[in-house]
């Protein structure tokens, strides 16, 4: 007996060196959001918090995390007399966030107007079956007894009453009905959209140990999903001579249930959602379809579906890879964030610092920043393609762009203070002269006729001949020249049988490839200019041509 208590308490006292029977100590620690990097798609958020822990191992518990995290891009940085022995990710599916009394009404009044619904429904139903049941028994007077008249009548009278009443009844029911549904639905959207911003309750447990009573700050860094950038422009030009002044923003969206207040902003110019991993060009190889059996059929279907599977576990794989950038120092805040916006070239993109704090809050709209202004050098000019818009435009060829970390997006175009409308700028064009269109000048008249001397058409033994012709008739109501790129196309054959010939096109420059017959015409103040076009098409008597 005696040697059974040794064993017993060596057991113990093994079992607690290895596994310590005391809970490690937890403390909450509230963090604030610092920095955020926004891509294109998704951003990096940073954490700071400070707390004092005690001697020995303690977890320290960061709530309120956003629910779409990326739990394998959680990095922390501790700073203090403490040693970091580990960091795990949990989603904390037992404690609910706190819901706002505003939010509490709604639905409060979302469950009276399920309520009241429902209650209508009953009552509908039930008047239903009544008048199931008075149709079901419309023969009171059996095989065997017959009614008297009076008792006939009397029996009418009822039915007709009661069925009336009862039509009223579920008529009077489905415009409540209609009318509490429509509010229900009122109700609903507005508790939905209150449940895609409502704050995660996520969290990462961070373990850390210390010899003695310490104060330790952490950074925590994290990627999330709901967020992202797009590019916008204000374009303002004079219209005749000056450069174009363009002023770069961005509309930042977030959607992660955590308010970015006075923010360290920066914008980068990259896309973590398209993966860092580079294609792979397999040999493609080429042979003959050999006939299969239906069997043969079968199992290559069923190998297609495993390789497509297998196919996007690795596209998935590589969406989830991440480009980790860093920020820069804060700076002071100042009234316009163009003028505290830093460009910095990275080693993939670009990225845009914004100089003072800057405000994103939970709600998916988009939240304008100014990023940089820009004078342009610029080029005016005029085109027109009256075939399809008798309208001239006013284009800026601008010049000197390149190193602006540019990207296609929206541009909102003043002209001499004037908004005109939108156009779309393209940096991702080849061409070292950027050209953009600027709206329509009324002071330059276009039009085109078909031409009525030159639009016949002849039969020629198996071949039908017709010709095409067309007169564009510019006209400048400006006090100043202008110069005018005008674009017309003749039709291209895409067959032997069909011919385009006996062109005139009055000095125009044709591309054979695409049909595109492009004149440069100088107008001068109060002056019509006039271009011609002409063409024969000849193809066979029996054919339908299309496209003419």
């Amino acid at each position: 007996m005696h040697l059974f208590r040794v064993s017993l308490g060596l057991l113990i006292c093994c079992f607690s060196l290895v596994f310590p029977i005391s809970a490690q100590k937890q403390e909450s620690l509230t963090t604030q959001v610092k920095a955020v990097t926004v891509f294109l798609n998704r951003a990096q958020v940073t954490n700071t918090g400070r707390a004092t822990v005690e001697a020995g191992v303690t977890e320290l518990v960061l709530e309120g995390l956003p629910a779409q995290l990326d739990e394998r891009s959680v990095q922390v940085n501790p700073t203090g007399n403490v040693t970091l022995l580990s960091v795990r990710y949990e989603q904390n599916f037992l404690q609910n966030a706190p819901v706002p009394r505003e939010v509490q009404s709604l639905e409060d009044s979302l469950q009276s107007y399920n309520g009241r619904i429902r209650t209508l429904s009953d009552q509908r139903e039930v008047l239903q079956k009544e008048e199931a049941l008075l149709q079901a028994n419309q023969n009171l007077g059996g095989t065997q007894t017959g009614l008297t008249a009076a008792r006939l009548k009397e029996v009418a009278d009822y039915y007709r009453t009661r069925l009336l009443a009862i039509r009223k009844e579920v008529h009077a029911t489905d415009l409540q009905l209609a009318i509490l549904r429509e509010r229900q639905q009122q109700f609903n959207n507005q508790v939905n959209q209150y449940k895609q911003n409502v704050k995660a309750n996520n969290r990462v447990i961070v373990a850390v140990q210390a010899s003695g009573r310490a104060q330790v700050g952490l950074e925590v860094t994290y990627l999330v999903m709901n967020a992202g950038w797009e590019p916008i422009y204000d374009l303002r030009a004079s219209g005749s001579q000056g450069p174009v002044q363009l002023q770069y923003k961005a509309n930042v969206r977030q959607n992660t249930g955590v308010n970015w207040n006075s923010v360290q902003l920066t914008l980068a110019t990259t896309n973590p959602a398209e993966g860092a991993q580079k294609p792979t060009l397999n040999p493609q190889r080429i042979g003959i379809v050999q006939p299969r059996s239906i069997e043969g059929m079968l199992q290559g279907r069923v190998a297609g579906v495993q390789v497509s599977k297998k196919a996007k576990k690795q596209e998935s794989q590589s969406l989830n890879e991440v480009v980790v950038v860093g920020y820069g120092a804060e700076a002071a805040p100042a009234a316009n964030t163009a003028d505290f916006t830093e460009a910095v070239a990275t080693t993939l993109a670009a990225e845009f610092k914004i100089g003072i704090p800057f405000t994103v809050p939970s709600d998916g709209e988009p939240h304008t920043v100014d990023i940089q202004q820009h004078s342009l050098t610029t080029a005016y000019a005029h085109t027109t393609t009256p075939k399809l818009d008798p309208t001239a435009f006013l284009v800026a060829h601008l010049t000197n762009w390149e190193n602006l970390k540019l990207l296609p997006g929206e541009a909102n175009v003043f002209l001499a203070g004037t908004f005109t409308g939108k156009s779309f700028l393209n940096p991702e064009q080849t061409r070292d002269t950027l050209t953009l269109s600027l709206g329509r000048d009324q002071n330059v008249v276009v039009q085109r006729e078909r031409m009525k001397d030159y639009q016949k058409r002849s039969t020629l033994g198996n071949s039908i001949k017709e010709q095409f012709g067309y007169e564009i008739s510019l006209r400048n109501t400006k006090a100043q020249p202008v110069i005018l790129t005008v674009e017309d196309q003749i039709p291209v054959s895409t067959t032997s049988e069909i011919e385009v010939e006996d062109l005139d096109l009055n000095g125009g420059k044709l591309d054979k490839e695409t049909g595109k017959v492009t004149w440069q015409v100088a107008v001068k103040p109060n002056e019509t200019v006039k271009r011609t076009l002409r063409y024969v098409v000849k193809y066979p008597k029996n054919r339908q041509v299309s496209g003419l």
